[in-house]
């Protein structure tokens, strides 16, 4: 019994070592894997939220996805808009109240609290930005 522990305990030990050192790759990979999808950040947070949204690598390079949604808090001053959107099936974003940058403050000229609106976004220097927004029939 004695000389059957003696050969099973390395083995347990070699054992926890190499899971020890598995485990330690996967949570490598894992982090790895979030600074790479972490570069595609939308300059878009939740309403409420402090952390912005995070933008799969592929969704960003698509020329422009568009929106519709409900103007809640225009911010000409700051180049921001706030609009209670719909559903974006491309970003698989679902529907919910968030703030975006806008590429150029002219887009917002006309636009105010409560209008319904159609707009575009794309991948501006520093994340997702509104490049052609328009006021829809409600």
């Amino acid at each position: 019994m004695e000389e059957r522990m003696e050969k099973t305990f390395p083995l347990l030990l070699n054992n926890a070592i190499e899971r020890n050192a598995i485990m330690k790759g996967v949570f490598l990979l894992g982090l790895s894997s979030m600074v790479v999808l972490g570069m595609g950040l939308a300059h878009a947070a939740p309403a409420g939220s402090a952390e912005p949204l995070r933008v799969a690598a592929a969704d960003a390079k698509q020329a422009a996805v568009s929106g519709t949604g409900v103007v809640e808090q225009v911010k000409a001053e700051q180049s921001k808009i706030k609009i209670n959107h719909e559903p974006i099936p491309a970003l698989d974003w679902p529907s919910m109240s968030m703030y975006f940058r806008v590429k150029d403050k002219a887009v917002l000229e006309g636009i105010a609290t409560g209008d319904k609106v159609q707009f575009d976004l794309e991948k501006g220097k520093t994340g997702l930005e509104i490049t052609r927004i328009e006021k829809v029939s409600q």
